[in-house]
């Protein structure tokens, strides 16, 4: 071979390398591309609000009413389960908006005898409700770590625990499900203690966690559902779009109720490939949440102001 052919030859395999290196390198920027536009449409669809205020104030009116009849279908279900943190969201619901069904299910709650180790749940659905020293402490001994936070709100003067032991007071450590847990003892905890200093502003903290977390949260799934419901339960509307409110309704079953599935996934990212039933646990927190957007928040949401009777 000439040092001609061989010159040629190797020019030839550079432009080849060359074309390799730029066939990939447009590539990438065309992956690059697509990625960033879906994450725009995706940010847009959870966040971008296109309904008109007389448009989703009939999607919302049609929604509690299905919810409701969910519930009415449901309620031996509700008090089998006996699940105190529901109950109390019934029950607040009921405080919002008087609605038969829901003081019905609260006061066979409390009527209903259940074992002494567990009795002192009743507090958290009535905070009238009397709790001894002792049993209280039995019962925050068994319990793991966010239930123990739950039942020293209820009771903080006699609980033998301290929120520094619990960590309950950390404004960053807890994540996911513990994080909207933590919110929900320290909005109980701020109905039951006159010692507020810091408080107000560890619950607006959290709001502001969750709200940075919806932003960007796709799935909607039984945590999206809590995380919406419990900052407004929190007194912080502001850091709740009313888009969010919009996919929780889009996202309610056939039958009134709602499930912890979105496309695949569960609250817990994992693929979940059967529809799962509407479940009570899902479906009493957004229920919660509409009517707190209904009843409480109806300004922010675009929502004529109503009177709501007591």
């Amino acid at each position: 071979m000439t040092e001609e052919n061989k010159g040629t030859e190797k020019t030839s395999c550079t432009v080849k390398k060359r074309s390799i290196v730029r066939r990939i390198v447009k590539s990438v920027v065309v992956l690059i591309a697509v990625g960033a536009l879906a994450f725009a449409v995706a940010l847009f669809y959870n966040n971008v609000s296109l309904t008109t205020d007389k448009g989703f104030a009939k999607e919302l009116d049609a929604s509690l009413s299905q919810a409701q009849k969910w519930i009415e279908q449901h309620t031996d279900d509700i008090l089998n389960k006996k699940n105190a943190a529901l109950l109390t969201m019934l029950r607040e619901c009921d405080d919002v908006k008087p609605t038969p069904i829901f003081n019905s299910i609260v006061h066979t709650f409390l009527d209903t005898p259940i074992s002494h180790h567990t009795v002192c749940w009743k507090r958290e659905v009535d905070p009238s409700w009397p709790v001894n020293e002792h049993g209280l402490s039995e019962t925050i001994e068994k319990e793991n770590i966010d239930e123990k936070w739950c039942l020293y709100a209820i009771a903080p003067d006699i609980a033998k625990i301290t929120p520094d032991q619990m960590d309950l007071f950390n404004p960053h450590r807890w994540q996911f499900r513990q994080l909207t847990h933590q919110l929900w003892a320290l909005v109980i905890l701020r109905q039951n203690t006159e010692k507020k200093e810091g408080l107000d502003k560890l619950i607006e903290h959290l709001c502001g966690r969750l709200n940075g977390e919806l932003l960007f949260d796709m799935a909607l799934t039984d945590i999206y559902i809590q995380k919406v419901a419990f900052v407004l339960r929190a007194g912080f509307p502001d850091k709740i779009r009313r888009r969010w409110v919009e996919r929780i309704i889009a996202n309610q079953r056939s039958d009134g109720g709602w499930n912890d599935r979105w496309l695949c996934f569960s609250s817990g990212r994992r693929p979940v490939f059967d529809t799962p039933p509407s479940d009570q646990h899902a479906t009493v927190q957004a229920l919660m949440a509409l009517y707190l957007v209904k009843y409480r928040y109806p300004e922010h949401f675009g929502l004529k102001q109503m009177k709501v009777e007591k």
